[in-house]
């Protein structure tokens, strides 16, 4: 694992389903209640694709885009892509990589909680 930048908590603002075949495709977006101290105010998504076939799969992929918006009017852009498990009732572990516009190769580790309706976690430097 490569140098810390930064960890984080965002809180769910909402989602949106739509189908794609017999996949169900959701969109989940996040935000920062209050600025961030590297990135600023933060909105995020992430998108699950779930089978109708597996409904209560254990594991998938994800993907990520987001940004940041800085005090000093500038903006950081993410995207990442990976894989999420669940890792207990209503809760996923989610593992990232990707880039940023900023910190360029990044890597990330985090926890969505159903119960808190919280996604938080911990950038890298890849």
């Amino acid at each position: 694992m490569g140098e810390k930048i930064s960890d984080f908590e965002l809180k769910f603002q909402g989602s949106t389903q739509r189908q794609d075949g017999d996949n169900l495709v959701v969109d989940a977006n996040w935000a920062t209640e209050s600025g961030h101290e590297i990135y600023g105010a933060v909105f995020s998504t992430t998108t699950f694709t779930h089978s109708i076939n597996d409904p209560d799969a254990e594991s998938g992929e994800v993907s990520m885009a987001g940004q940041g918006m800085l005090p000093d009017g500038t903006r950081i852009i993410g995207l990442q892509k990976g894989t999420w498990r669940k890792d207990g009732d209503h809760k996923i572990k989610i593992t990232l990589r990707g880039r940023d516009s900023r910190d360029g190769d990044v890597y990330s580790e985090s926890h969505m909680a159903l119960e808190t309706l919280t996604w938080s976690g911990t950038v890298y430097k890849a």
